[in-house]
Protein backbone atom coordinates (compact mmCIF):
# COMPACT_ATOMS: atom_id res chain seq x y z
CA UNK A 1 0.00 0.00 0.00
CA UNK A 2 1.21 3.49 -0.82
CA UNK A 3 1.88 5.94 1.92
CA UNK A 4 0.08 9.29 1.96
CA UNK A 5 3.36 11.06 1.00
CA UNK A 6 3.76 8.82 -2.08
CA UNK A 7 0.15 9.42 -3.13
CA UNK A 8 0.64 13.16 -2.70
CA UNK A 9 3.79 13.11 -4.90
CA UNK A 10 1.94 11.18 -7.65
CA UNK A 11 -0.97 13.63 -7.41
CA UNK A 12 1.42 16.56 -7.90
CA UNK A 13 3.04 14.99 -10.95
CA UNK A 14 -0.22 13.90 -12.61
CA UNK A 15 -1.21 17.37 -13.91
CA UNK A 16 2.28 17.81 -15.38
CA UNK A 17 1.92 14.73 -17.56
CA UNK A 18 -0.39 16.56 -19.95
CA UNK A 19 1.73 19.72 -20.09
CA UNK A 20 4.31 20.38 -22.66
CA UNK A 21 6.92 23.07 -22.81
CA UNK A 22 6.65 25.53 -25.65
CA UNK A 23 9.29 25.03 -28.31
CA UNK A 24 11.75 27.86 -28.42
CA UNK A 25 13.50 28.43 -31.71
CA UNK A 26 16.86 30.12 -31.42
CA UNK A 27 17.88 31.84 -34.63
CA UNK A 28 21.21 30.63 -35.95
CA UNK A 29 24.04 33.05 -36.54
CA UNK A 30 24.30 34.25 -40.10
CA UNK A 31 26.82 32.40 -42.18
CA UNK A 32 30.10 34.28 -42.45
CA UNK A 33 30.51 36.08 -45.73
CA UNK A 34 33.82 36.39 -47.51
CA UNK A 35 35.54 39.70 -47.08
CA UNK A 36 34.91 42.27 -49.75
CA UNK A 37 38.35 43.77 -49.12
CA UNK A 38 40.84 42.75 -51.79
CA UNK A 39 44.40 42.81 -50.49
CA UNK A 40 46.05 41.17 -53.51
CA UNK A 41 48.97 43.06 -54.99
CA UNK A 42 52.33 44.52 -54.07
CA UNK A 43 52.76 46.15 -50.67
CA UNK A 44 55.76 48.15 -49.41
CA UNK A 45 56.47 49.66 -46.05
CA UNK A 46 58.50 49.84 -42.88
CA UNK A 47 58.61 48.27 -39.47
CA UNK A 48 60.54 48.43 -36.26
CA UNK A 49 61.15 46.33 -33.17
CA UNK A 50 63.80 46.27 -30.41
CA UNK A 51 66.26 44.66 -32.85
CA UNK A 52 66.04 47.58 -35.27
CA UNK A 53 64.12 48.98 -38.22
CA UNK A 54 63.28 47.15 -41.42
CA UNK A 55 61.62 47.57 -44.77
CA UNK A 56 59.11 45.16 -46.30
CA UNK A 57 57.94 44.24 -49.76
CA UNK A 58 55.07 41.77 -50.04
CA UNK A 59 53.50 40.25 -53.13
CA UNK A 60 50.08 38.97 -52.04
CA UNK A 61 47.48 36.78 -53.64
CA UNK A 62 44.01 36.37 -52.16
CA UNK A 63 41.50 33.56 -52.51
CA UNK A 64 38.36 34.39 -50.53
CA UNK A 65 39.58 35.27 -47.05
CA UNK A 66 42.95 33.49 -47.43
CA UNK A 67 46.17 35.35 -48.22
CA UNK A 68 49.52 34.01 -49.37
CA UNK A 69 52.58 35.29 -51.10
CA UNK A 70 56.22 36.23 -50.95
CA UNK A 71 57.84 38.61 -48.50
CA UNK A 72 61.17 40.40 -48.60
CA UNK A 73 62.53 42.06 -45.48
CA UNK A 74 65.58 44.28 -45.44
CA UNK A 75 67.31 46.27 -42.75
CA UNK A 76 66.42 49.96 -42.88
CA UNK A 77 70.16 50.65 -42.50
CA UNK A 78 72.39 47.81 -43.71
CA UNK A 79 75.53 49.63 -42.58
CA UNK A 80 74.73 50.43 -38.92
CA UNK A 81 76.70 47.39 -37.66
CA UNK A 82 73.88 46.03 -35.49
CA UNK A 83 72.70 42.44 -35.40
CA UNK A 84 69.37 43.66 -36.75
CA UNK A 85 71.07 45.15 -39.78
CA UNK A 86 72.31 41.77 -40.93
CA UNK A 87 69.59 39.46 -39.53
CA UNK A 88 66.84 41.44 -41.27
CA UNK A 89 68.03 40.81 -44.82
CA UNK A 90 65.66 37.93 -45.57
CA UNK A 91 63.38 36.46 -48.22
CA UNK A 92 60.40 34.37 -47.19
CA UNK A 93 56.67 33.79 -47.36
CA UNK A 94 53.52 35.34 -45.99
CA UNK A 95 50.28 33.54 -45.11
CA UNK A 96 47.16 34.85 -43.46
CA UNK A 97 43.43 35.32 -43.35
CA UNK A 98 40.96 38.18 -43.31
CA UNK A 99 37.75 37.57 -41.41
CA UNK A 100 35.25 40.08 -40.11
CA UNK A 101 37.69 42.92 -40.69
CA UNK A 102 40.44 41.21 -38.67
CA UNK A 103 43.65 40.41 -40.54
CA UNK A 104 45.96 37.69 -39.22
CA UNK A 105 49.40 37.31 -40.81
CA UNK A 106 52.42 35.05 -40.41
CA UNK A 107 55.65 36.07 -42.11
CA UNK A 108 58.17 33.26 -42.26
CA UNK A 109 61.80 33.89 -43.18
CA UNK A 110 63.43 30.46 -42.79
CA UNK A 111 67.07 29.79 -42.12
CA UNK A 112 69.17 28.99 -45.15
CA UNK A 113 69.27 30.69 -48.48
CA UNK A 114 71.66 33.24 -49.90
CA UNK A 115 71.09 36.05 -47.40
CA UNK A 116 73.84 37.45 -45.19
CA UNK A 117 72.93 35.28 -42.15
CA UNK A 118 71.78 31.92 -43.53
CA UNK A 119 71.81 30.28 -40.08
CA UNK A 120 69.14 32.63 -38.72
CA UNK A 121 65.42 32.26 -39.32
CA UNK A 122 62.68 34.71 -38.36
CA UNK A 123 58.93 34.24 -37.86
CA UNK A 124 56.63 37.24 -37.30
CA UNK A 125 52.97 37.08 -36.27
CA UNK A 126 50.54 39.99 -36.56
CA UNK A 127 46.82 40.47 -35.99
CA UNK A 128 45.13 43.78 -36.73
CA UNK A 129 41.84 45.43 -37.57
CA UNK A 130 43.70 48.45 -38.99
CA UNK A 131 43.22 47.31 -42.58
CA UNK A 132 42.08 49.25 -45.64
CA UNK A 133 42.29 48.72 -49.38
CA UNK A 134 45.57 50.66 -49.53
CA UNK A 135 47.08 50.42 -46.03
CA UNK A 136 47.83 47.81 -43.34
CA UNK A 137 49.18 48.77 -39.91
CA UNK A 138 49.87 46.12 -37.29
CA UNK A 139 51.76 45.22 -34.16
CA UNK A 140 53.78 42.02 -34.36
CA UNK A 141 55.62 39.53 -32.21
CA UNK A 142 57.84 36.68 -33.24
CA UNK A 143 61.02 34.75 -32.82
CA UNK A 144 64.45 34.58 -34.38
CA UNK A 145 66.66 31.53 -34.20
CA UNK A 146 69.68 33.78 -33.54
CA UNK A 147 68.35 36.60 -31.36
CA UNK A 148 65.36 35.10 -29.51
CA UNK A 149 61.94 36.62 -28.98
CA UNK A 150 60.66 39.64 -30.87
CA UNK A 151 58.24 41.81 -28.86
CA UNK A 152 56.78 45.24 -29.45
CA UNK A 153 57.18 45.29 -33.23
CA UNK A 154 55.08 47.53 -35.48
CA UNK A 155 54.71 47.71 -39.23
CA UNK A 156 52.89 49.79 -41.80
CA UNK A 157 52.66 48.84 -45.48
CA UNK A 158 50.87 50.51 -48.38
CA UNK A 159 50.28 49.79 -52.04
Amino acid sequence: MKTPAQLFAVALLFPLAGCSSPTVTVPSAPAPTPSTLNLAGTWRGTGTDPQGSETFEWSLTQTGDRLSGSAVMDSANRDDGSCGSCHKQKTGTLAGSLSGGLLTLTLDFPAGGADITPLCGITMNATTADVAAGRIAAAYTGTTTCEGAIVGGTLTVTR
